[in-house]
């Protein structure tokens, strides 16, 4: 993109509907932005904040966002608009002692539903399509809005085969299939702090209020600025899985929190295009928000630049959606006579931004130089399921390096 478009002041953003929402304590203020920066609307905060917010997460219902009070402890703040009015819901506070705490990424584990059957007022059974696996006892589900508009929290009792929850009390309105229903389970912080020790870093895995139930210490979990959960479809052998995602320098890691135990699952990386036209600067991802196969990502710097900063924060686009991301090329053998007889089998290894293979994709071989080193198989030629295309080199009259170049097609 290389250009500035939302032009936030505040190094947060989250998105929802297409709209882009940032914090910004200075102002007192949630703002709303359209993509190209002109704000569409704000929203004033009950509860004045005192100290900035690193990172912001939309679950759905609630904003969540990340301060840094001082010290080694960090706060986490939930909130909700009502009445066109950002109201503070929760205050959770992650203080030193057991822990240290210095963190600039977090995200919420959050899942989104919907009535699979019409519900009426009082009843305590409610019918979910998709999640009913993921719930539990305790949790809290926010149902609706219904068709007039209203909506509620509805506490877990139990959970039946079938999709079936009991709620421990009636619910207060009617609803209709695919009224929505929303909620979330688990925090999850990304801490430079292994209990006391900043040695090496650590994810953490805190209950919907703050509790601590464990964490996974790692190289991996340090100075980590970007984060957020959402479903990912991308990986052919996982289908749909609901995903942690964190960016480490030019990587996006994904992690399957829903089979975390002693080690946490990561079921892919991604390749990202935060690296400078210098081919050395790594811009930092400041935060990061997901709609539909578009990745935003709050940069203060454009790709395409050589060491170039924006004077505001703003964000660069990647896919979901597959793409040729890399090819490499390999001869065998890597020597052969110049008898113009001798050949050697040239491999392209065509891959995409997850490292995943790309079948099918054409691709199309030439040779510099005109003592007769040619391309005598079929040119060009597709890759297979393995994203691997061959052809067959053929040598001149003359004993140089010879320079092949494989051009792959996008689409």
């Amino acid at each position: 993109m290389g250009s500035q478009n939302l032009m936030l002041r505040k190094r947060n953003f989250t998105i929802d509907n297409g709209y882009f929402y940032s914090f910004d304590e200075d102002q007192d203020n949630l703002l709303q932005k359209t993509d190209d920066g002109n704000t569409s609307f704000s929203y004033p905060f009950d509860t004045l904040m005192t100290a900035q917010c690193l990172s912001l997460e939309f679950d759905g219902v609630y904003f969540w966002s990340l301060h840094d009070p001082g010290g080694n402890d960090m706060v986490l703040y939930r909130w909700k608009i009502d009445n066109y009015v950002c109201k503070l819901q929760e205050t959770i506070n992650f203080t030193a002692g057991a822990h240290n705490y210095d963190s600039e990424a977090f995200s919420v584990q959050h899942y989104h539903d919907t009535f699979a059957a019409t519900t009426s007022s009082g009843s305590t059974t409610i019918h979910m399509t998709t999640y009913s696996g993921s719930v539990e006892p305790g949790n809290i589900l926010h149902l609706g809005p219904n068709t007039n508009g209203s909506e509620e929290d509805a506490e877990v009792q139990s959970v039946s085969v079938g999709g079936v929850v009991t709620t421990v009390s009636g619910v207060g309105h009617d609803y209709d299939i695919e009224d929505e229903i929303n909620y979330y389970t688990n925090i999850w912080l990304f801490n430079n702090f292994n209990g006391t020790s900043s040695d090496v870093g650590a994810l953490y895995k805190f209950d919907r209020h703050g509790n601590y139930i464990t964490k996974y210490a790692g190289g991996a979990y340090t100075n980590i600025k970007s984060a957020t959960f959402y479903n990912v479809d991308s990986f052919p052998d996982y289908g749909d899985v609901d995903t942690l995602i964190y960016v480490k320098n030019s990587n996006m890691m994904f992690v399957d929190v829903a089979n975390a135990g002693s080690v946490l699952p990561f079921y892919g990386s991604m390749v990202m295009d935060n690296i400078q036209s210098n081919s050395a600067t790594i811009l930092s991802i400041y935060d990061l928000a997901m709609y539909s196969q578009n990745v935003y990502r709050l940069q203060k710097g454009p790709d395409d630049g050589a060491g170039e900063t924006w004077t505001y924060y703003s964000y660069e686009l990647s896919t979901l959606d597959s793409f040729v991301s890399s090819i490499s090329l390999a001869a065998d053998p890597a020597i052969i006579a110049a008898n113009e007889i001798s050949t050697s089998t040239i491999t392209a290894y065509v891959r995409d931004q997850f490292w995943n293979p790309i079948d099918g994709r054409s691709v199309t071989y030439s040779v510099d130089g005109s003592d007769g080193a040619d391309i005598i198989s079929a040119n060009p030629s597709n890759t297979n399921v393995d994203g691997r295309s061959t052809a067959t080199l053929r040598s001149g009259n003359t004993a140089r390096e010879v320079q092949i170049t494989a051009v792959v097609e996008q689409t």
